[in-house]
């Protein structure tokens, strides 16, 4: 049989498809992905107070008190400053050791690397 994702049993809270096969629950991820909304936090709460509870007791519990809904939390990369692909490749720097030196680079002087490294040609 093939491993459900801990995340399949918050899309199924979320849904209201109930979930018989609770074998790959995880109380923590749950907990966590619950936690991240005004409308949920509450029951997140709740659950880590009562962590000793067993898996099938937690599933209840967020499948009958959650009410459905679309619960979708994306994760925001930073942006990156302008400029940083040129750093990296003008001074053959790793992207953490880039980030380090924009502070001390203008905009000018990022526009001569980029002339620097310009070989001409067809683009």
């Amino acid at each position: 049989m093939a491993k459900i994702s801990p995340f399949h049993y918050v899309k199924s809270i979320n849904k209201k498809t109930y979930e018989l096969d609770l074998s790959g629950y995880n109380p923590f991820l749950t907990n966590r992905a619950f936690a991240g909304f005004i409308d949920t936090i509450m029951f997140a709460e709740s659950m880590n107070q009562h962590s000793d509870l067993s898996p099938y007791l937690q599933y209840q519990f967020y499948y009958y008190g959650v009410r459905k809904g679309s619960r979708f939390d994306p994760i925001s990369k930073p942006s990156e400053p302008e400029g940083l692909e040129v750093v990296m490749a003008y001074f053959n720097y790793s992207k953490q050791k880039a980030l380090e030196v924009m502070s001390l680079l203008s905009k000018q002087d990022i526009k001569g690397m980029i002339q620097s490294m310009d070989k001409g040609g067809n683009k």
